[in-house]
Order: C-alpha cells, then sequence, then structure tokens
C-alpha cells in the first residue's frame, strides 16, 4: 500500500486459494486486510436462522474494518478465486493511525461504527429480476465487466434463484445492454442497461421468483 516504517512495509502480504474461509462473523477481529488480488463474498446472518452473501470484495478494497470499532467481525469472509492480501494486527494498526481521540480517529470510528451497524443492502429488495440485476451490473463493472464469480454467488446475493438470474441475463441480452458467455459479462450499451436499471414494474410476464422473500434478511 506504500506505507513503510523504518523502510519496512507494515502491512504483511498473504495469499490464500479459493474456498479458503479468511475470518467467520462473530470471531474476535484481530486483523484488518487490505484485497490486492482476488474476489472474497461476505456473508451475514440474516436474523432467520440462515446466512445470507450480500456483497463482493475486490482489490483496493479493504476487509474488514469493524476490526477498528468492534470486538468481533461483522460478516465471514470467503475467497471466490485465490487471493492476495496485505494484513495488519489490529494493536499494531490503531498504533498506526494516530493518537485516539485525535479529530482525524474520532472521524474515522464514526463513520466505521455507522457502516458496521447498518443493515447490509439487497438488490432483491426492489424491482424484478431484470431490473435488480441490470443494478448489479451498474455497481460492479469495472473497466466495462462484471465481476467473475460464479453465477450462483451473483443469484446469492440477488436474492433469487438461479434459473430467475439466467432469464434476467437473456432480456439483458436480448435488449442489447450486455454480452455474457459462460464466464463473463460485459457491459455492451451503457444507455439500455440503465433502461433496464430504471424500469418500475414493466416486466409483467416475468415469473415471481419464490427465492426473493425467503432470501432477503
Amino acid at each position: 500500500m506504500g506505507t513503510a516504517t523504518g523502510g519496512r512495509c507494515t502491512w504483511i502480504p498473504r495469499t490464500r486459494p479459493a474456498g479458503s474461509r479468511l475470518y467467520l462473523e462473530g470471531a474476535p477481529a484481530e486483523r484488518v486486510w487490505y484485497l490486492k488480488e482476488g474476489t472474497v463474498v461476505l456473508s451475514r446472518a440474516n436474523g432467520a436462522g440462515a446466512t445470507t452473501r450480500w456483497t463482493l470484495r475486490r482489490p483496493g478494497d479493504l476487509l474488514a474494518p469493524e476490526a477498528l470499532v468492534s470486538t468481533g467481525y461483522a460478516d465471514t469472509a470467503e475467497a471466490l478465486t485465490p487471493v492476495t492480501m496485505c494484513g495488519m494486527a489490529r494493536t499494531e494498526l490503531d498504533r498506526w493511525l494516530g493518537p485516539t481521540g485525535s479529530p482525524s480517529r474520532t472521524l474515522l470510528s464514526l463513520v466505521l461504527k455507522t457502516r458496521c451497524e447498518e443493515t447490509p443492502r439487497r438488490a432483491s429488495a426492489d424491482g424484478t429480476s431484470t431490473r435488480r440485476l441490470a443494478q448489479w451490473i451498474l455497481d460492479e463493472a469495472r473497466g466495462g465487466e462484471a465481476p467473475r464469480v460464479p453465477r450462483k454467488v451473483v443469484a446469492d446475493l440477488l436474492g433469487m434463484l438461479p434459473e430467475t438470474l439466467s432469464r434476467a441475463l437473456a432480456k439483458l441480452q436480448a435488449a442489447g445492454a450486455v454480452k455474457a458467455d459462460r464466464r463473463t459479462i460485459r457491459v455492451a450499451d451503457v444507455d439500455a442497461l440503465l433502461r433496464a436499471a430504471g424500469e418500475a414494474q414493466e416486466d409483467t410476464d416475468e415469473d415471481p421468483d419464490p427465492a426473493a422473500e425467503t432470501a432477503a434478511p
């Protein structure tokens, strides 16, 4: 990250394989990580006895910033691909950030506490599956391409069944908004994708998704 103390980088890089559990919700929050390579999915208990995947973390994102303001991890983090992370112990990071009680530390703590206390936003809350998928692609596409993660994971993130996701993707392709194959989803026409993301309940021919209500936290 370009941070050094005495000529030594204080963030220690580690590589973990796909499928690794990086930390568990509720476990003692002891480290913060900077994600250099790969994709991580975060899951959180939804209050109904189930755990719900709710968002992705990608290169350039921080993992577990709640460790600075909370005693436990807010989420369970799983590597969807091989990942490289630079980590720092909570105690060392606390010293690195400077004196507790300074204006910058106070502001940082308030921002992090607000973020940790918020209920994760899920795209499954509003609109048809086509609209929700279009919104997700607009939010997540970097360089015109959505994250390369299993479609089952995308369906989980959006609170829908995989077959519902397939129908929604087919509609976006038919509208010329995206181009997709088994591994990639690329933005083909931003305006068309924006129209799909902004439509109300116009897809009246779309089958209701029985997973939508049960998947939402």
